[in-house]
């Protein structure tokens, strides 16, 4: 298994001149750092999926994906490239907010600027404003009383007087404004369970919360901000649907996430070996040069085949070695290796699917939207960056030490940032004036159950003939930079 023992490398290895310049969130060239699609009909398959593309031609949107353009560039001269844990290198740095949607930018810094960073917000590109706010703790800092709180890259449990069972932190990670640590907790797990032994019941929550505030202050040092949040329960895994078998030469028509083919598309829905459904993520390279396909490690893929939802043809097979916990991500080992370079959008289940061509990588930050491509639900876009660099329990208790916190705003169509069964799927962020998809990051787990909208419904929800739909308003993922660097993977595209 690789690098489940959180043996990073992260900080003791240099960021490559290639990868520094697709930190950039601009249309990158495949020459850059990504590798170009696999031949063998990817290119064909690529223009008839994209054949029936619905381009994004709201005025709006499109003026904010403009200036998200430009304000990422410039957070990424500030952050020298950086990805959102690696900035804590910065001396004084805090954190960084984008706000596209007045095209400002807000710097949280611990004492002075240094003279470099004064130079670019005094030569700001035209129309956009910035300001620094003073940050009471640096990143570095907040990482060093995080680390308080970790014992083998894991946090510890914790005990309060009067509590037989202990605390289990949930979430743990910088305040954007640098005034402490916000961390969230639950009750300790069950034998064998994702959720608490004993959810705590709201009428102790405020005197709880006081107390493991008081206690992970004392532990750290610093300002802490302590919340209750059990991790949202995973749904049993529904029955495989019946399976059939796949046309010998699709065409367009037939082309849907659910039935996908090589050159495989990523978003498109997969079985996994138990029989539940899951999404691909991205088309990859690993570090012997194989083409596979990724999707979430906790989807239970290790030594098993996985074939495509609803067609039932075999995709591939995951086999333990290419797979990382912390990152939730594991590789899928494709008998037939093209692979397109594009991710399905689009609703889960039209009569009909398009894609879009990836184009490269970008770091996150604070005030980004990025969009959710789940293959169960279909995709979710103008989600909201609310925190990045926040170690979280996923699915069954498993540690994810780096992920971005994301929710849905007003701008999201349907209010939701995803459907249960989307796991694995690829968060990207819409460039080109929404002609193209920047990779952000792979779905680890949801936050906050919310109704189902009107348009998520068991006709429309790849699995909705199995079980209930399950609708939530953010979503944790693993940033891509983490994934590729972990596990020397190199991102195809389009």
């Amino acid at each position: 298994m690789k690098d489940t023992g959180r043996s990073r490398r992260r900080a003791a290895t240099a960021i490559p001149v290639a990868a520094l310049a697709l930190s950039l969130p601009f249309i990158a060239s495949p020459s850059a750092g990504a590798s170009v699609q696999a031949p063998g009909g990817a290119a064909a398959k690529a223009a008839a999926v994209a054949g029936e593309a619905r381009p994004v031609t709201d005025p709006r949107l499109i003026a904010i994906e403009k200036k998200q353009e430009v304000l990422d560039k410039v957070a990424g001269q500030i952050t020298e490239g950086l990805s959102e844990s690696d900035r804590a290198r910065i001396p004084g740095f805090t954190e960084i907010e984008v706000d596209p949607d007045h095209n400002g930018l807000r710097l949280h810094w611990k004492g002075s600027p240094p003279q470099r960073v004064q130079r670019i917000l005094a030569h700001l590109p035209k129309g956009v404003t910035a300001s620094v706010l003073p940050a009471r703790y640096s990143k570095a800092d907040l990482h060093a009383a995080r680390n308080k709180l970790l014992r083998g890259g894991k946090p510890v449990m914790l005990r309060v007087a009067g509590v037989s069972t202990p605390i289990r932190i949930t979430s743990i990670g910088p305040a954007v404004d640098g005034n402490g640590l916000d961390i969230t907790y639950a009750d300790a797990l069950g034998p064998g369970t994702a959720t608490p032994r004993d959810p705590l019941a709201p009428a102790v929550r405020k005197d709880r919360s006081r107390e493991v505030k008081a206690l992970t202050g004392r532990l750290t040092g610093i300002n802490t901000t302590v919340s209750y949040k059990a991790p949202p329960a995973e749904a049993a895994t529904p029955a495989a649907p019946v399976s059939r078998p796949a046309a010998a030469h699709p065409n367009a028509s037939e082309i849907t996430r659910q039935t996908d083919f090589a050159p495989w598309t990523g978003g498109s829905a997969l079985k996994n070996p138990t029989g539940g459904i899951c999404s691909s993520g991205f088309g990859i390279k690993n570090e012997k040069g194989q083409n596979m396909l990724t999707t979430a490690a906790h989807c239970n893929g290790n030594d098993g085949l996985w074939r495509t939802y609803a067609g039932g043809d075999a995709v591939g097979s995951s086999d333990g070695l290419e797979v990382s916990t912390a990152d939730d991500v594991q590789g899928i080992d494709l008998p037939k290796p093209q692979l397109s370079g594009y991710l399905y959008d689009g609703a889960a289940k039209l009569a009909y699917d398009y894609s879009k061509p990836v184009t490269g990588w970008g770091h996150n930050n604070v005030g980004d939207y990025v969009c959710e491509d789940g293959a169960n639900g279909g995709v979710h876009c103008n989600i909201k960056i609310a925190k990045t660099d926040i170690g979280t329990s996923g699915v069954g208790g498993w540690w994810r030490p780096i992920t971005d916190l994301a929710y849905a705003t007003s701008l999201t169509p349907d209010g939701i940032a995803g459907v249960n069964g989307d796991s694995g799927a690829p968060v990207f962020a819409g460039v080109n004036n929404y002609t193209a998809d920047e990779a952000r990051g792979t779905l680890t787990a949801f936050d906050t159950t919310v109704t189902c909208p009107a348009d998520e419904t068991a006709t429309t929800v790849a699995d909705g003939h199995v079980r209930t739909p399950w609708c939530f308003l953010g979503l944790y993922y693993v940033p891509i930079y983490q994934t590729l660097h972990d596990m020397n993977w190199t991102l195809v595209t389009g």
